[in-house]
């Protein structure tokens, strides 16, 4: 966060919002595990970057002429991991 290009003209550092960057981070997070489309970060400009990149041959998008297929990541979770996940958080109780 140091490395943040307006970290300098913080007045008061410490005063990031917090409730704004674990939402974030969450969204991205549940979007990339149940593999939610349009909030995963695993598409086709992402796969593509691998392949310029040179790295996760198992991730490089594929076709058949016709149409593009994605891999998908060792992290995506099955149908029955999804629902094992969907039901352990309708379960967790937290303060207000």
């Amino acid at each position: 966060m140091f490395d943040l290009s307006y970290w300098s003209d913080l007045d008061v550092r410490h005063c990031i919002d917090v409730m704004h960057v674990e939402k974030n981070m969450c969204d991205n997070i549940i979007g990339t595990l149940l593999n939610i489309q349009g909030k995963t970060k695993d598409g086709l400009n992402t796969c593509q970057d691998l392949v310029e990149m040179g790295v996760c041959d198992q991730l490089h998008p594929s076709s058949d002429g016709k149409k593009i297929y994605l891999s998908l990541a060792c992290h995506t979770l099955s149908r029955k991991e999804k629902t094992s996940l969907c039901q352990c958080l309708c379960r967790v109780k937290v303060s207000q």
